[in-house]
């Protein structure tokens, strides 16, 4: 029993030996990283009306204001202009309603909040520069979307790996060594963000004057932008 005990110890003292004497992994870290521009193939416009006063137009002093005109027919007058733009209600969407703020002494003026899918991306202008409702406060591109921006996700990710074992190449090679196997992958993050150009918000104030017919302008349309980066380890030799 003794004589096994003993070979059992010396056994595992050859094999720590072994482990100590074994040279350790060398290895290379770098990061890749790929980005890529998409075309959006749906718009959401959001529309932002909202009550008003009918002594705004009148020259009067906000403490003269008295009428209010409500958020029915504010809206009312919106979709009848959108209809005559060819926008039908399949293509809007009621987002939000309501307001968090009274003026002292006055009503609360309730807003509404709507999103308007547009395939047509001329249509996103033809609104801005015909909309002449009273009571519009806001208007915006607030989204961009793709079909396949999930495919895209991956590509760019794949894209990434690429890059990234290039980059483990050339910095291998200056050291006269060898890229093997990868050790570790890590991502460290992606997303889909909205790249805007130039002109491309909108506004109007919260009365829109029918006086305002200048045209507005929009330039560079926005794109999304997809980018991925990874952390990937690689053994060299």
């Amino acid at each position: 029993m003794r004589s096994i005990f003993l070979l059992a110890v010396m056994l595992f003292a050859a094999h720590l030996m072994s482990q100590n004497n074994s040279a350790p992994m060398k290895t290379i870290e770098v990061t890749g990283q790929a980005e890529v521009l998409t075309e959006p193939d749906e718009i959401i416009f959001s529309i932002t009306i909202e009550e008003y006063w009918k002594e705004e137009f009148e020259g009067k002093k906000y403490k003269d204001y008295r009428t209010k005109v409500e958020i029915e027919g504010v809206e009312q007058s919106l979709i009848e202009e959108l209809k005559k733009l060819n926008i039908s209600m399949d293509q809007i969407t009621l987002k939000q309603a309501g307001n968090y703020w009274r003026q002292r002494g006055k009503d609360f003026l309730v807003n509404k909040s709507m999103d308007i899918s547009l395939k047509d991306f001329a249509k996103d202008n033809e609104i801005a520069n015909t909309i002449r409702t009273r009571g519009v406060r806001s208007m915006n591109v607030s989204q961009l979307k793709h079909k396949d921006i999930e495919k895209i996700k991956l590509q760019v990710k794949a894209q990434a790996l690429k890059n990234a074992r290039e980059k483990a190449d050339v910095f291998a090679s200056v050291m006269d060594k060898s890229v093997m196997d990868v050790v570790t992958i890590v991502e460290i993050d992606q997303y889909a963000n909205i790249i805007p150009g130039r002109n491309v918000a909108y506004a109007r104030t919260v009365a829109m004057a029918e006086s305002a017919d200048a045209p507005v302008e929009y330039e560079n349309f926005k794109k999304i932008k997809t980018r991925a980066s990874v952390r990937v380890v690689f053994e060299i030799k």
